[in-house]
């Protein structure tokens, strides 16, 4: 599925997207330090944790449609992603979650990664908007994004891999709480394309 945004088109990582998916891991050696988007999946018994380990993984998990990110086009490459799924898909880091005492979404936004050479050009806030879409075709509901706080601070783009707080907030996403002194939980619902 393509969805157009303003300069960039949106696509879903799958088993057609895959090898641009890996043309853009290679470009970043596998993305902070070889994770290839897996840190959030639940993790394989067998699993070494190598980056070469996680690449089999991603794409395994590709191939059986357990794996899902907007990803951000320009022309014929990738420059950036949103990975989102259902709790089930992507556990990890639920723990913090559980004190806000709020219901478990139906979705979660974990993480973002863009192309070092694409950083501060709007590519986030298109994989989030990508995301939403893609989410509302498959039925909407809630979903929570775990942005950082920066509060006004100077940060490293390279740091902001969960999104910002306002990016969040200018999507329609609302504060449910903190996870410390700069992660927040934000939600929004979605409502599904049959719906509108």
């Amino acid at each position: 599925m393509t969805v157009p945004t303003s300069r960039f088109a949106i696509k879903e990582l799958g088993t057609a997207t895959w090898p641009d998916f890996v043309r853009v891991m290679e470009k970043h050696n596998g993305v902070w330090n070889g994770c290839w988007c897996v840190a959030f999946h639940p993790r394989p018994n067998e699993s070494t944790g190598t980056a070469e380990a996680n690449r089999v993984y991603k794409e395994k998990l590709v191939r059986a449609n357990q794996s899902h990110a907007a990803l951000v086009y320009d022309g014929a490459d990738i420059v950036g992603w949103c990975q989102f799924g259902p709790p089930a898909e992507l556990p990890a880091r639920l723990g913090g979650f559980r004190k806000l005492g709020a219901s478990m979404p139906e979705w979660r936004i974990t993480c973002f990664f863009v192309d070092r050479d694409r950083r501060k050009q709007g590519v986030s806030a298109a994989a989030l908007a990508g995301a939403l879409r893609l989410i509302a075709g498959r039925g909407g509901g809630t979903v929570d994004g775990y942005p950082t706080a920066t509060r006004g601070k100077p940060y490293s783009s390279s740091f902001l891999w969960a999104g910002t707080e306002s990016m969040f907030a200018a999507a329609g996403f609302r504060a449910l709480g903190s996870l410390g002194t700069t992660k927040l939980v934000m939600r929004k619902v979605v409502r599904s394309r049959r719906e509108r």
